[in-house]
C-alpha cells in the first residue's frame, strides 16, 4: 500500500469516529468569550473570495486557515474556530471559493434534508397566560345609615344572597330619627293654624327644613307624606338596597347599635366581572389597551369568550415580575364566579413586514443565532442572525437575511457534522491543493460502495 492509499485509509477510519462524535460536540459547543475577533456578521461582507482572503495573508505565502462551519473566521496561522472549535483548513487563496459546504446530492437526500423558503410578511404575537375572575370595582356599593340608631329587624341576613335595587335591607330603631319627625309634624300643624296670615311664610319655611333633615337621612317623599297624611312618627327607618347584585359581605345584626356611616353590608352587582390577567415582563412591550384576547374556561371545556384589555396597570409585582391588565366580561346568569380562574391568550401587538423562517431553522448556540441557507447543487452556508419574536412556529429576523433566500430546517446538526468531516479530512491528508475545502465535496467513509 502506497502512501497516498494508507493516507486515505487512515482518514477513512477517522471519519467515521468523528461523524459519531459530531453529533454531541455541536450540542455542547460552548460561545466564544465576548470581545474575540469573529469577523463582521452577514454574508455581504465575509472574506469568502480571493481579495476578501487576501487581507488575511498578513506572512504573504498565498495560504489562509479558515473555519470550514464558519467561514468568515480567517487567519493566517493554524488554530481552531473560536466558535464551534473545529481545527481552521488551509485554503490557498488563488483556489479560494464561495465558503459553502459541499455536500453530494445524494448524501444530502440519505440525511432527510429538509428546506423553506425565507418569507417576508408581518408577525403577531399571542401570548398565552392566565387570569382570574374579580368583582368589578365600580360595580360595588355599600349600605351604610346616615343616621345613628339600633337594628331592630333584618330582611336580609347571609352573605350571597341577591338582591334587586330599592329592596328592603334592615330597619334601623333611632331616636333621633323619631324627634325629626315629630319636628316635621309640629311645623305642619303649625303652618295650618297660620294659613292666610303674615306668619304662614315662616311656618313654611320651618316645614321645608324638616322634611329636607328627613330627605338626608334618605326618608323617601312617598314616606314624608305618608307621616303628613298619617301625623304618626315612625319608629324605624327601613333602609333599601341602593341597587341590584349580590350580598358580598355583611355585619349587621339584629340588636346592635349602627353608627351614623358605618359599613353594614357590601353589595356587588356580579352580571359584569373583571378578568385580571397576568402579562409578564418580557410579554408587556407587545401588549397594549385595546388588545383582543380569547378566553378559555378549563372547567367548561368548548367555551370560549372574547374581549379586549381595557386597561393595564402600572405596577409590577416583584415576586411574578407580572403585571396586570384588565379585561371585561359580561356574566349572563352568573355562571362565572368571582376567583375562578381562565387561560388567556392576547393577540400582541403586529410588527412591520420582516423576513421569517421557521422556528426549527434556527440553531441557537449560546449568544448566538445560527441558519444554514440552502445555496443548491449540495452547497450550503451557515449564516448568523439576529432574531426578534417568535408565533405560530416562525420567527422574525431582524438582520442577516433578506426574504429571497431558502433555509434548512431540518438534518442541520448531520450537515455540521459533514463539516467537522470534510475539515478532518483536509487536515489528516495534508495536500492543500488537492483537499482544499474550495474544490468539489469530499467522499463520504462508503463512497464507492
Amino acid at each position: 500500500m502506497n502512501s497516498r492509499n494508507r493516507n486515505i485509509a487512515i482518514a477513512g477510519a477517522a471519519a467515521t469516529m468523528l461523524t459519531l462524535a459530531a453529533l454531541a460536540a455541536f450540542a455542547v459547543r460552548e460561545p466564544s468569550p465576548r470581545g474575540q475577533q469573529e469577523g463582521p456578521m452577514g454574508r455581504e461582507n465575509q472574506p469568502t473570495d480571493a481579495s476578501g482572503l487576501a487581507a488575511a495573508d498578513l506572512n504573504g505565502d498565498g495560504i489562509v486557515y479558515r473555519s470550514v462551519m464558519h467561514p468568515w473566521i480567517v487567519q493566517d496561522a493554524p488554530g481552531q474556530c473560536p466558535i464551534c472549535g473545529m481545527d481552521l483548513v488551509p485554503v490557498r487563496i488563488d483556489q479560494a471559493s464561495d465558503g459553502a459546504i459541499r455536500i453530494d446530492p445524494a448524501m444530502t437526500q440519505n440525511m432527510g434534508v429538509r428546506t423553506a423558503p425565507v418569507e417576508v410578511g408581518p408577525m403577531q404575537r399571542t401570548i398565552r397566560t392566565t387570569g382570574r375572575f374579580e368583582a368589578a370595582e365600580p360595580r360595588v356599593v355599600v349600605v351604610s345609615p346616615k343616621i345613628s340608631g339600633w337594628i331592630e329587624r333584618l330582611y336580609v341576613n347571609y352573605v350571597g344572597a341577591r338582591v334587586t335595587k330599592g329592596q328592603p335591607l334592615l330597619e334601623i330603631y333611632s331616636p333621633e330619627l323619631v324627634t325629626t319627625q315629630e319636628e316635621y309634624l309640629l311645623a305642619l300643624r303649625t303652618l295650618h293654624r297660620l294659613e292666610g296670615t303674615p306668619a304662614a311664610e315662616d311656618a313654611q319655611r320651618l316645614v321645608d327644613a324638616a322634611g329636607r333633615r328627613l330627605a338626608y337621612w334618605d326618608i323617601t317623599d312617598e314616606q314624608i307624606r305618608e307621616l303628613a297624611d298619617t301625623e304618626t312618627p315612625r319608629k324605624t327607618l327601613v333602609l333599601h338596597a341602593p341597587a341590584s347584585g349580590t350580598v358580598v359581605s355583611t355585619e349587621a345584626v339584629e340588636g346592635q347599635r349602627a353608627m351614623a356611616g358605618e359599613t353594614l353590608m357590601r353589595l356587588s352587582d356580579l352580571s359584569v366581572l373583571w378578568l385580571m390577567v397576568d402579562v409578564y415582563e418580557q410579554d408587556l412591550p407587545s401588549v397594549d389597551v385595546g388588545a383582543e384576547a380569547h378566553i378559555e374556561l378549563p372547567y367548561q371545556p368548548g367555551t370560549r369568550l372574547t374581549g379586549r384589555i381595557e386597561y393595564i396597570y402600572d405596577r409590577l409585582d416583584p415576586d411574578t415580575r407580572s403585571a396586570l391588565a384588565r379585561i371585561p366580561v359580561a356574566n349572563p346568569g352568573h355562571r362565572l364566579k368571582p376567583g375562578m380562574y381562565a387561560t388567556v391568550i392576547v393577540l400582541g401587538k403586529a410588527v412591520e413586514p420582516t423576513p421569517t423562517i421557521p422556528s426549527e431553522a434556527v440553531l441557537r448556540s449560546g449568544d448566538r443565532d445560527i441558519v444554514i441557507l440552502a445555496l443548491g447543487e449540495g452547497r450550503f452556508f451557515p449564516t448568523e442572525v439576529i432574531t426578534g419574536i417568535e408565533a405560530d412556529g416562525r420567527v422574525q429576523i431582524l438582520r442577516g437575511l433578506e426574504g429571497t433566500e431558502t433555509v434548512v430546517t431540518s438534518a442541520q446538526f448531520l450537515i455540521d457534522s459533514e463539516a467537522r468531516l470534510q475539515s478532518a479530512v483536509s487536515s489528516m491528508l495534508g495536500d492543500a491543493g488537492t483537499n482544499d475545502p474550495s474544490s468539489p465535496s469530499v467522499p463520504g467513509p462508503h463512497a464507492g460502495h
